[in-house]
């Protein structure tokens, strides 16, 4: 049996394109194994092992951002972090390692490259992370979301523009009326928001602001667990027209009940929203490193099919505007669907898969 190791983790950005190539290869090769390497502080210990994949588990921890002690104390834990990556890899003999990003990604490709073997980078931003940018070196191939990424990558001749590799649940048929599973009417505009898997805190404040100001909008907020209560508070009067939840299990229904998103600009969101063709309002994480989330969204909007605010700049009376007046003319959501229709890549993972097989030999 071959085994593919899956490194990557902290965020939903990173976690689901491993688990959705980790998919395409099981749908493919039964007897291909996909095991992941992750850690127990990130989204990957819950997401990874509902996904039906076994998960080992390192020592990892950032390094930007920190003081000097916390570097060092950093570095340490990546020392550490190899040491068991490489105790695991040994094990588990994989015939590829997959780095999706992440904490644990930087040790474990670390690890395969000391022993030899077989490495892919996936990068899902527009600016690649820290961690694919200084191990790519590594790599055979780099899979990158963006295709302003590739002049990041210069000289390495294994980069390949794919798009970012999306869950498979986004493309299969829903069986119910995606409106009146959240008991919408279907006379009135619905706006969904979310801030990723954890929340956004300023978006929330905005979205309350914004349907407080709409009467007749209908929207779904994804509010993470910290703003729960308080967006719930704050539109329980509205609880008929607005749906208040920590996190959207099935957020495929909210894509297609949604006419209008207005999110931050993660890289998977940003590719989810261009396949499911709903025009945006997209507020980049203004903390982001490197700022990528704006070039994320400035990608899109250069070529029509998303309106970009800065964090600083956001409000509900703002949203409100932007959103009136995406209502009001029914001709602009129809070019900024057209957009990006042109511009939306939806089968990254079967281009990843594909090449999977022809460099690293699993097509048997």
């Amino acid at each position: 049996m071959k085994r593919v190791v899956f490194a990557g983790g902290g965020t939903g950005g990173h976690i689901y394109p491993a688990i959705a190539v980790a998919d395409e290869l099981r749908r493919r090769h039964p007897d291909v194994e996909a095991v992941f390497v992750g850690t127990r502080a990130g989204l990957e210990a819950r997401i990874v092992p509902e996904a039906g994949y076994g998960i080992e588990f390192i020592v990892a921890k950032g390094l930007r951002g920190r003081g000097l002690f916390g570097k060092l104390v950093t570095i340490a834990g990546i020392s550490v972090g190899v040491l068991q990556a490489i105790s695991i890899l040994i094990r588990l003999k994989p015939a590829l390692v997959f780095g999706s990003g992440g904490f644990a990604s930087a040790a474990t490709l670390v690890g395969a490259s000391l022993l030899g073997y077989p490495v892919a980078i996936q990068e899902q931003n527009s600016i690649p992370g820290l961690t694919n940018r200084l191990l790519a070196r590594y790599a055979r191939k780099v899979y990158t979301g963006f295709k302003m990424a590739e002049k990041y990558f210069k000289g390495h001749h294994g980069v390949l523009f794919t798009g970012n590799p999306l869950r498979r649940v986004l493309f299969e048929e829903v069986n119910s009326n995606a409106r009146a599973h959240f008991g919408f009417n279907s006379q009135s505009s619905v706006v969904l928001v979310f801030g990723g898997s954890r929340g956004a805190h300023s978006l929330n404040v905005a979205a309350v602001d914004l349907f407080k100001r709409m009467k007749n909008l209908q929207g779904i907020i994804q509010t993470g667990e910290k703003d729960f209560e308080w967006v719930s508070s704050e539109l329980g009067e509205y609880a008929n027209r607005v749906v208040v939840r920590k996190y959207l299990d099935r957020i495929v229904l909210a894509y297609r009940a949604s006419d209008i998103v207005i999110a931050r600009a993660g890289a998977l969101s940003v590719s989810e929203i261009s396949c499911m063709r709903i025009p945006s309002i997209l507020v980049p994480y203004p903390y982001a490193a490197d700022d990528h989330q704006y070039f994320n969204a400035r990608e899109l909007e250069d070529l029509g099919g998303c309106v970009v605010i800065r964090d600083r700049e956001l409000s509900g009376e703002k949203l409100a505007l932007i959103v009136e007046d995406f209502i009001s003319n029914p001709e602009k959501l129809s070019r900024m669907r057209e957009a990006l229709e042109k511009v939306a890549v939806c089968n990254a993972t079967e281009r990843i898969v594909d090449d999977i097989e022809t460099t690293f030999g699993l097509k048997g």
